[in-house]
């Protein structure tokens, strides 16, 4: 790790990759640009987090942002197209929010290696509830947009995690930090951030077992 090497910063608008951020700039890291997957309908991957949010997220932080179109079978040729692009503008490496999952792992370390570039995973190794517990500890609000319906009861969706949701999901035996999709958060305050966002939602919508929120842009 150099200090003051630039990073861009492989961003979903939650948990993860919020401390990966802060850990990497703590370490010494510059991140400089977020970089975000979007699905046909305009949303982050998985979060379901509309673009009119992750700009505004973005802007809070005071970071740009790049929202990258995802390809169905593609995603790999886009992603080192991308990061190879901003290799070109000086960028050295990447952060990632990896917690355990060793497979995506080494796909992020192939794809960085492959494009030249550094590949930093802060959170690696990291207890689970470790992870949480720094985030409540430095004040960060963590919205819960979606879950898995089948494991986790929908009076969370629309609350922020806190001590009583990891108990819950703790009793559940489920991953804590919803490292295999149990379910996702979007960062509205924190360390870095100028302002908090202002959300305003409009009920729920589903997709198979997941429920997400919708919201309301006036």
């Amino acid at each position: 790790m150099i200090p003051g090497e630039k990073v861009f910063i492989s961003w979903s608008s939650g948990k993860d990759s919020y401390l990966a951020m802060l850990k990497a700039q703590e370490a010494g890291l510059n991140p400089g640009k977020l970089l975000t997957y979007i699905d046909k309908k305009g949303g982050s991957i998985s979060h379901g987090v509309p673009v009119q949010l992750l700009k505004q997220q973005a802007k809070a932080l005071g970071l740009p942002q790049v929202l990258v179109p995802v390809v169905r079978g593609k995603y790999a040729e886009s992603f080192h197209k991308v990061i190879t692009e901003l290799k070109l503008k000086g960028f050295k490496g990447g952060v990632f929010g990896d917690i355990n999952l060793v497979d995506h792992r080494r796909w992020v370390e192939k794809a960085c290696s492959r494009a030249a570039v550094n590949c930093h995973l802060p959170l690696w190794g990291m207890k689970e509830e470790d992870v949480l517990h720094e985030l409540l500890a430095r004040n960060v609000k963590l919205l819960i947009v979606a879950l898995r319906r089948d494991l986790i009861e929908d009076k969370w969706l629309g609350r922020f995690l806190d001590l009583d949701f990891i108990n819950e999901i703790r009793n559940k035996s489920l991953s804590v930090c919803g490292e295999t999709g149990e379910y996702h958060t979007l960062v509205i305050n924190g360390p870095l951030f100028e302002e908090e966002l202002k959300i305003e939602t409009s009920g729920f919508k589903t997709v198979g077992n997941t429920v997400l929120l919708d919201y309301n842009f006036g």
